[in-house]
């Protein structure tokens, strides 16, 4: 055999040789490393991110697509972010004005194999948007209020909705999201009843906001909602509409003046001067401060947050 012939056998050999260890380290890495199981969800804003995390436990990876420290309704998603979307397993969105970017999307993100969940579909007596006298006629189609998240009624049927849908997608692993659901189910039911307690006996019953973000919450207790602007923080009250409202807060007795903490507080702290009233902060929770994520603060504590001042403003026993 000639020494040409041999050193061709020889690289042959030798070639075989590596690709069968390449092939068997790449079998054994797959075989030992098994990719991540956990669910991917996306969410529009901070409540819904809450309920998904809530619900979905150590099987979910979630995301919230606002950054903390902005306010929802100022937020357009990146294109970075909106690819984010079309590579989870579940879209949670809300549905309405507060994220209104996301149901222009919901189509395509579900044509792409997307599993979406809007929540304005699994509520029912949905109340009708709050306007006030400068909102035009651009905002008619915004036929419902739709800060339902801030009802702990209403936000159980968002949980169960949204363990519905993992068990779609998840079956394995359906029980567990039940239980998390009705454990979750369990706070809010509480929460609704220091809600009745704490507010069955107040002296003033409206509370005077800075965007009409509270009307399922004033009518679940029994409580007047004045607010400066409509739906949206972003809107500019005239003087009218402000002169107007501090007459009738003086009329009620208003002591409190309730502001946002992710909105300029410069009209509430106006019309408080206006009447010599003093101002509380009412979180309409769409989204949270960089102090209330490092402080840990979270739904449940942040509406018992908001039930505290309310009974102060309204001068509750």
């Amino acid at each position: 055999m000639s020494k040409s012939i041999f050193r061709l056998i020889i690289a042959f050999i030798v070639i075989a040789l590596v690709a069968m260890i390449i092939y068997l380290l790449f079998f054994v890495t797959n075989q030992s490393t098994p990719r991540s199981e956990k669910i991917e969800i996306t969410t529009s804003f901070y409540p819904l991110a809450e309920f998904s995390r809530q619900v979905g436990g150590e099987f979910v990876h979630v995301q919230s697509l606002t950054p903390t420290g902005v306010e929802p309704h100022d937020f357009e998603p990146a294109p970075r972010q909106i690819q984010t979307i079309y590579e989870s397993d579940l879209f949670v969105f809300n549905g309405g004005g507060v994220d209104a970017w996301a149901s222009d999307l919901a189509s395509s993100i579900e044509q792409n194999g997307v599993k979406i969940l809007e929540m304005s579909d699994f509520m029912t007596n949905l109340l009708p948007a709050t306007k006030n006298e400068e909102e035009s006629e651009d905002h008619e189609e915004e036929l419902f209020d739709e800060h339902f998240w801030l009802s702990p009624k209403r936000a159980q049927y968002q949980v169960e909705a949204i363990a519905d849908a993992l068990t779609v997608i998840d079956p394995e692993h359906a029980v567990q999201y039940q239980l998390n659901a009705d454990s979750f189910i369990d706070e809010l039911e509480k929460l609704d009843q220091e809600y009745k307690q704490g507010l069955a006996q107040c002296d003033i019953r409206v509370a005077v906001t800075s965007h009409a973000a509270f009307a399922y919450l004033a009518h679940d207790y029994d409580f007047q909602q004045l607010s400066l602007t409509g739906l949206s923080p972003d809107e500019e009250p005239s003087a009218g509409s402000l002169a107007k409202l501090s007459e009738v807060a003086k009329e009620l007795g208003v002591k409190y003046i309730f502001f946002e903490t992710l909105v300029d507080p410069k009209l509430t702290q106006t019309l408080a001067r206006e009447i010599g009233a003093q101002t509380l902060v009412f979180n309409p929770l769409e989204g949270l401060t960089q102090e209330e994520f490092s402080l840990g603060k979270n739904y449940l504590s942040i509406m018992r947050d908001n039930l505290n001042n309310l009974r102060t403003a309204m001068l509750c026993q």
